[in-house]
């Protein structure tokens, strides 16, 4: 049974005071995902993870922000003795005359050639890490 994953409804976050965002932006971040965007992979240990594309998470900020806002990686690392990549991400959003920011991290396995200990390509898994660092900030 998937769980609804606000936590919040726009009606206790109009209590908290001012606001940012206008209540069209509140429906859109606290509207259920539609189940064609949500896909599935394998999760390491067995099982599934639910995710959604980072081009998704792209086509909502653009509908909620009006293209205002912005993404940049802050530290990327490579970490081969932990076959991982690292980045250090910060998003900005702009509305109202204010700006959000929000940081996180993002990370992505590295992809190693066939048999050997030679990566395949970290541009790619650092490409892969800033989607996954985009999506966190995003949530």
């Amino acid at each position: 049974m998937k769980q609804d994953l606000a936590l919040i409804t726009i009606e206790e976050v109009n209590k908290s005071g001012e606001l940012a965002l206008n209540n069209e932006q509140l429906n859109l971040i606290l509207s259920k995902t539609p189940e064609q965007y949500v896909k599935q992979r394998p999760a390491k240990g067995g099982g599934t993870w639910d995710y959604v594309t980072g081009g998704y998470v792209k086509k909502k900020l653009n509908l909620m922000f009006g293209w205002l806002w912005n993404f940049e990686i802050v530290d990327e690392r490579i970490e081969i003795a932990a076959k991982e990549v690292i980045v250090k991400g910060r998003l900005t959003c702009e509305v109202n005359g204010k700006q959000i920011v929000k940081m996180q991290y993002g990370n992505k396995d590295i992809i190693f050639r066939r048999g050997t200990e030679i990566p395949l390509s970290i541009g790619n898994d650092l490409k892969a890490a800033a989607t996954d660092c985009l999506k966190k900030c995003a949530a």
